[in-house]
């Protein structure tokens, strides 16, 4: 059975995955990003780009016999950066995590804007962090989380 019937949710996160890890690949500085579907597996890299929570909504788009649907899809997209050293690496880790947000986000805007055609469009829609690392790990170095959440319109055809 062909669930882009039902939804392109997980098309759409796949291929997500997928053109951030050959993005990251490819792109100088950034090929020791660890690009992961889903939770980590470990937290020993120190950058991070991890593709989760995902979610969809509907509505109905016209009235013929296929009965398609227009789907709103959010995606939360987990961007962790560690740095070394004492409070003046919180500003690294920042700079790190925003300079990876930014690739992606440039990404999807520009470059690959229907996600290797899962969706009509994507943008980023928000953000958000902390902004500090969380204190039980400071004896460590410093941690910066973002989560970065795109938001992508397709058409449900069948």
């Amino acid at each position: 059975m062909d669930l882009t019937q039902a939804t392109l949710g997980f098309e759409f996160k796949k291929a997500f995955y997928e053109a951030a890890k050959q993005l990251m690949a490819s792109t100088p500085g950034t090929e020791h990003v660890y690009v992961v579907f889903g939770q980590p597996a470990t937290y020993v890299p120190e950058d991070i780009i991890a593709f989760g929570r995902i979610t969809a909504g509907q509505d109905a788009a016209t009235l013929s016999t296929n009965r398609s649907r227009e789907e709103t899809l959010t995606l939360e997209v987990m961007l962790s950066c560690f740095q070394g050293g004492g409070e003046e690496a919180e500003l690294v880790a920042s700079e790190r995590c925003y300079e990876l947000l930014r690739l992606i986000e440039r990404h999807v805007r520009m470059t690959d804007t229907t996600v290797g055609g899962t969706v009509r469009e994507c943008f980023l829609t928000s953000h958000e962090s902390d902004g500090a690392t969380p204190e039980e790990l400071l004896e460590q170095g410093r941690v910066i989380d973002v989560t970065a959440t795109f938001t992508a319109k397709a058409r449900v055809r069948a």
